[in-house]
């Protein structure tokens, strides 16, 4: 089995993200792994919850990433690996691209993700961010399933 030093667990703080997020934690420290938790905020969705839209007076950028900061953090210390290195991306690139493009910068061994399954027709034609994921990284890659998962 294959020596991982430097984990990446991509994180979009979905309940399925958190199942990836435990499993990557416990990985990691079997392996007394190097440890990076990543959101990637791709500039600026349009799914997101009226809670994270910033106010008219605010900049929505630093709101963003104000927000998913802490979001980040909240999970580091649920997780209880504050000491993890925590990054927030803002990209105007789709999630998956930037993830790959992070995992190559740092030399990362292992990135693990979350799947929610999915078959809808925008999944199965535009691919979901962990199938990109598995396409284009060139390390290896650990996909948590969310239907394998008891709810």
């Amino acid at each position: 089995m294959q020596n991982y030093n430097r984990i990446l667990i991509a994180t979009d703080f979905s309940p399925v993200s958190e199942i990836a997020a435990k499993e990557g934690v416990e990985f990691a420290k079997q392996r007394k792994a190097g440890l990076i938790l990543l959101h990637v905020v791709e500039h600026f969705p349009e799914h997101l919850p009226h809670y994270q839209i910033a106010h008219e007076e605010m900049d929505p950028q630093e709101f963003i990433m104000d927000r998913a900061e802490k979001d980040l953090s909240a999970l580091a210390e649920k997780l209880g690996v504050t000491e993890a290195i925590k990054e927030v991306r803002l990209t105007t690139r789709s999630a998956k691209s930037e993830i790959v493009k992070f995992a190559s910068d740092e030399q990362v061994d292992l990135i693990v993700i979350g799947a929610r399954g999915r078959n809808s027709l925008i999944d199965i034609l535009s691919g979901s961010t962990a199938t990109g994921v598995v396409r284009a990284a060139t390390c290896d890659v650990f996909v948590v399933h969310a239907r394998d998962k008891p709810k």
